[in-house]
Order: structure tokens, then C-alpha cells, then sequence
């Protein structure tokens, strides 16, 4: 078993169950493990609303009414085991490096310390999961141990688990999309400098991998900003963080592998932005490539299609 899958089955404990789910905005997007088969079931009376700090399920009805439908539907009623991807703005995927000085002792307040500078919560209130990534470098410079951390408001995260209750659903794991999403990326690692752009609602998150490992995320609004733009701002960050990101050089030429997901930019847009930055035209992985017949097909089932395949 590789490195980058021991990592994942640690991340990802308990394994996924038959049934998976992700939440988002508009409704509920449901995938059979056993069947590969999919289901979309939309929201009813905005059911569900995506939040960092405030519950998400607005009305309990007909939030459990929904996710029944979905589940008759794509023949998983009588599941109870259920893997959850959650919205970027319900729960958040972060990497940061600790110095390695750090006793191992100390090392789980100090991730939790860092959680709280980037969350904004109060130790008590965040929810987070954790996994190490490998060697890295700290901002000043010092070598240092680099961590995967999912974080949510306990509260949020408390209050989810009491709406599946009703349902009966023990949803074992509950993990950031954008997680689920980066996991395609190890499937085709033709290359070893790799790059995630994904776009959720108003959201731009950008996740850089070496060999399916994530190295550095950040993330933008797009809220009344150019979505070109926008990603340029990005690389060009991770250009001046070179090291501190894992990439090496400032002055390096990089050529990435480019997974898009509901990107709304062309192609040629994409590179255009990654030429200019880092000197290479990457090569962007098309949906066609990994079994899909289009990008808004992929884009919907991205992120529970690639945890399902990551921990086959």
C-alpha cells in the first residue's frame, strides 16, 4: 500500500459506507457504492443553506423528506451507515505546517491553536479532523511537519447529526467537498506538480498537490469579481509562497496537471492564467478522460465519485 493510500484510509476512518451523500445549496446528490449509480434531489422550501457559524438545516421536514425521496430513488432507503461531503462554506479543508521542533505532545494543542486563528471559533466550538501530510517548510523558513485539518463548528456539526437522527443515518464521516474532490487527482498522477480548481457558489478554492498529496489551499470570493482574475490572484500568491507552499523555487517553471471543477472558464483561459504564472501550459484533465460524458455531470459528482474510488 503506497504512502498516499495509507494517508487517505487514516483520513478517512471509519471507511465510507455503501451510501454517500453530498450537501450543497441547491440539493442533495446522492451515490450507490455497490451499484455506481447516482441520484440529485433538489432542496424543498431552501431546506438546507449552507453556513460556517449558524445551522444549516433551516426546515427539518422537509430536509428529511428530501433526503427520503433521494434515497427511494436511487434504492438506498434502507441504508443507515451514510459518508457525508459537506459544503466549502459548511465545513473547511485547510493545510498548515507546525515547526518540527514541536514536542509530539504538544502537537495536537498546537493544531488546534492553528484552528482557531483560521476558523475564528473558540477551541470549544470547532469540530476537526486531522492527517499528516509529510515534511514541509514554515513561513520563517524552519523545516517543518505538514497537516490536512477539516474543520466545523461543533454546533453546526452537532445540530446535522440531530436532523439524520429521525432517518436513522449514523453518517460515520463528514469531510469538506473539495477533499472528495482532490482524491481524483492521485488516479492520474501523470504528472508529480498537480493543481485542483474547483468553484462552489461564489467560492474559488485552488488546492496544490504533489503525487495526489496536498501541499497548499486557498480560497477567494468570486463575488463580483472576475473568475479569471480571481484565479491569477491565487497562483500568483502560491508563486510568491513557493517554498513555504512545497513547490520549491520562486524562479522554478512548473508544469501542472489541472483538474477543473465547475470552473466557469474555458480551457484556454485556465492555462493562459497558469502559463503566466508558473511558465508551463498545464495539462488539464478533461472529464471524458475519467468516464464522465460531461463537465456539469462531473462537476455535480466529483466530489462522492472520488472518495468512493480513493477508498475502493
Amino acid at each position: 500500500m503506497s504512502f498516499f493510500e495509507r494517508f487517505w484510509r487514516r483520513l478517512v476512518l471509519p471507511a465510507p459506507s455503501r451510501a454517500m451523500c453530498a450537501l450543497t445549496a441547491e440539493g442533495v446528490v446522492m451515490f450507490d457504492r455497490r451499484t455506481r449509480q447516482s441520484h440529485f434531489q433538489p432542496w424543498v422550501d431552501q431546506a438546507f443553506q449552507p453556513a460556517f457559524d449558524t445551522e444549516n438545516v433551516r426546515h427539518a421536514k422537509a430536509f428529511a423528506s428530501t433526503l427520503v425521496q433521494g434515497a427511494h430513488a436511487l434504492g438506498v432507503a434502507g441504508e443507515r451507515r451514510w459518508s457525508v461531503l459537506l459544503p466549502g462554506a459548511t465545513a473547511r479543508a485547510y493545510v498548515v505546517t507546525i515547526e518540527a521542533t514541536v514536542p509530539p505532545q504538544d502537537v495536537p494543542d498546537v493544531l488546534v491553536w492553528k484552528a482557531e486563528r483560521l476558523t475564528g471559533l473558540p477551541q470549544e466550538d470547532i469540530w476537526m479532523t486531522t492527517a499528516e501530510l509529510g515534511p514541509g517548510v514554515t513561513a520563517n523558513g524552519a523545516a517543518g511537519r505538514r497537516f490536512l485539518l477539516a474543520a466545523m463548528s461543533r454546533r453546526v456539526a452537532l445540530a446535522l447529526h440531530a436532523d439524520l437522527e429521525p432517518l436513522n443515518w449514523q453518517p460515520g464521516l463528514l469531510l469538506p467537498r473539495l477533499v472528495g474532490e482532490s482524491l481524483w487527482l492521485q488516479h492520474a498522477a501523470a504528472q508529480l506538480d498537480q493543481m485542483l480548481i474547483s468553484v462552489e457558489g461564489d467560492t474559488l478554492a485552488v488546492m496544490l498537490l504533489q503525487r495526489g498529496v496536498p501541499l497548499a489551499i486557498r480560497t477567494l470570493p468570486l463575488a463580483g469579481e472576475l473568475p479569471a482574475e480571481q484565479l491569477l490572484r491565487v497562483l500568483l500568491f502560491f508563486r510568491e509562497h513557493a517554498v513555504e507552499s512545497g513547490l520549491g523555487s520562486a524562479e522554478q517553471e512548473i508544469r501542472f496537471e489541472v483538474l477543473p471543477v465547475n470552473v466557469p472558464l474555458e480551457i484556454a483561459e485556465i492555462s493562459q492564467c497558469i502559463r503566466e504564472t508558473f511558465g508551463e501550459l498545464p495539462r488539464v484533465i478533461a472529464p471524458q478522460q475519467l468516464g464522465f460524458d460531461s463537465s456539469a455531470e462531473f462537476s455535480r459528482l466529483a466530489g462522492v465519485t472520488g472518495l468512493a474510488l480513493a477508498t475502493a
